[in-house]
Formats: C-alpha cells, sequence, structure tokens
C-alpha cells in the first residue's frame, strides 16, 4: 500500500510538472480579475508593478501570476513573515520588456493579459517618463494617452501597456490532497532499519509544490535514493525539517548540480530566502 501510495504520488508531480511546462492558458482559472488595474513605478533602473492583496491571494499564488518567485517578492519588499494581509500593497519585480505595447490587445489576448498604467508623480516630465523610464515604446504611449504638449498633470494615469500574465490551474490534485500538516509525522531513526547513515550537503532549490498541504514536506532529488527519509538543515540557522523523497528532479530544467528540490513553504521554514540555497542533509541507506 505505501509502495502504491508512493507511486500515487510520483505520478502526480509528473503530471503537475507537464501541466506547469504546458501552461495551458485555454483551461486556466486566473487568481486575479485582469480587468484591475495595476501601476507600474520606476526605480533605479528597476521597474515593479503594485499589487493590492486580496483574501484569497498567497504569495505563492501572487509570484505564479506574474510569473516570477516568493523569493524575489519577499526580497523587494523586505518580508520576514510568510503571511500577507488583505488590502496591502506589495511590490512585484518585473522586467520591462516583458510589457507590450500599449496598442490595443486582441480579444483573445486580453484575457491573458493585464492593462498596466503609470500614475504621474510631482517632478514628473514628459523627458523623463519617455526618455528614462519608458523609451521603448514612447511614441505609442503618448499616441494612446493622446500627449500633445510637454506638460502632463500630477495623477495622471497613462497606460503604459499590457503585462502577460501565468493564470494557475486548479487540478484535482489539489483538491484530493490536502492533510493536516505535520511535519513530526516522520522522523530520521524512523528509517534505520537501514543501516548506515549517510551526511552530504550540496546546492538546494525550489519548486512549485502541486500541494498545497501535505503530511511532511516532499522532496525530489537525483542522488539521494527514492524512499528515503531525510532530515535536512539551514546550516546558517540550524534550522531543521524531516521530509522524505518521492521521486527524481525533471531534467532539463534544473542545473546538475542540485542536491535537492523543496517546496518553497519548506524552505522558508528552514529561514530560506534565495532562490538558490546550501543545506546539509542526513538520511540512512
Amino acid at each position: 500500500m505505501s509502495k502504491l501510495k508512493n507511486n500515487l504520488l510520483l505520478l502526480s508531480f509528473i503530471s503537475f510538472f507537464i501541466l506547469t511546462e504546458a501552461k495551458s492558458q485555454l483551461s486556466s482559472i486566473p487568481v486575479r480579475h485582469t480587468k484591475d488595474t495595476v501601476y507600474i513605478d520606476y526605480n533605479e533602473g528597476k521597474y515593479y508593478l503594485y499589487h493590492v492583496v486580496k483574501n484569497e491571494d498567497n504569495l505563492s499564488s501572487i509570484a505564479s501570476f506574474y510569473g516570477t518567485s516568493v523569493a524575489a517578492i519577499r526580497d523587494l519588499n523586505g518580508m520576514t513573515d510568510p503571511q500577507i494581509n488583505a488590502k496591502k500593497i506589495i511590490k512585484i519585480p518585473i522586467q520591462y520588456n516583458s510589457v507590450k505595447s500599449p496598442v490595443q490587445r486582441s480579444s483573445f489576448e486580453k484575457y491573458n493579459y493585464i492593462p498596466v498604467f503609470y500614475k504621474v508623480k510631482k517632478g514628473d516630465t514628459v523627458y523623463r517618463l519617455f526618455r528614462i523610464y519608458f523609451p521603448r515604446d514612447s511614441n505609442e504611449i503618448k499616441n494612446i494617452n493622446v500627449i500633445k504638449s510637454n506638460i502632463i498633470k500630477m495623477d495622471s494615469k497613462l497606460l503604459i501597456g499590457y503585462f502577460p500574465v501565468q493564470p494557475v490551474k486548479k487540478s484535482s490534485t489539489d483538491i484530493s490532497f490536502q492533510p493536516n500538516r505535520n511535519k513530526d509525522t516522520l522522523s530520521l531513526h524512523f528509517d534505520k532499519s537501514k543501516k548506515v547513515l549517510v551526511s552530504t550537503s550540496g546546492a538546494a532549490k525550489t519548486f512549485d509544490s502541486a500541494f498545497e498541504k501535505t503530511e511532511y514536506p516532499y522532496v525530489l532529488s537525483n542522488k539521494i535514493p527514492e524512499h528515503s527519509v531525510v532530515e535536512i538543515t539551514n546550516p546558517m540557522s540550524n534550522k531543521k525539517i524531516t521530509g522524505k523523497v518521492i521521486g527524481k528532479i525533471p531534467p532539463g530544467k534544473y542545473p546538475l548540480d542540485i542536491l535537492l528540490l523543496l517546496a518553497e513553504n519548506d524552505a522558508l521554514d528552514l529561514g530560506f530566502l534565495d532562490l538558490k540555497f546550501f543545506v546539509s542533509v542526513k538520511y540512512y541507506k
């Protein structure tokens, strides 16, 4: 029964990765209405969007929607708490070349893009806006917003372009696997039937887990045997979690030097905010 359960979990993960890579937008359900007003801002060569947190939002869904990572959002906003409150405004880091021309989108594209506006601030000039902030599509932005003079009123809302969103599909796995989280379910000593304790260390990264809640952390690794119970430690903080290797890392998507993949929430529990981090691992074999 245990082997069957592990096989089903592995199959679910493989299906999830296929769905993620395909990014099928026709059957997707957006976590945010595409007609919501989203504002862009610029600071020292970097661009970001302002997102107003809704009741149903969490950092993972927001990051997925905008095509960024939880770690990047936390870093930009100086977050130490993984929880976010509704109506809070947070910054979303983006690449300006991801913002499409402000020319009207087709009816099909409207479902996959959100309009992005810039709110004119005190001190903004036409030169600053279209030579420094948004030089790429300056003529189109001027035409769309009917800008014919060098004077732009403060608080004016200018359509800058359209940003592609990555709606998240709620698959059946999101519903069928929702057990209460209990990270004490596993113990490294539980696996002592295997005689040799192995200690290793290496680089780790996060992946988008198909499951919001699991009975213990799920781990993917090519270097640690499947079904192994692993004790993972952050050597900087000495924080630990115990999980189980349920499958291998999908080929082609991650660097070869990666020891293991963790769900983002598990990485946060260890105190990691970066996209790539160093861990120490113990397991029996």
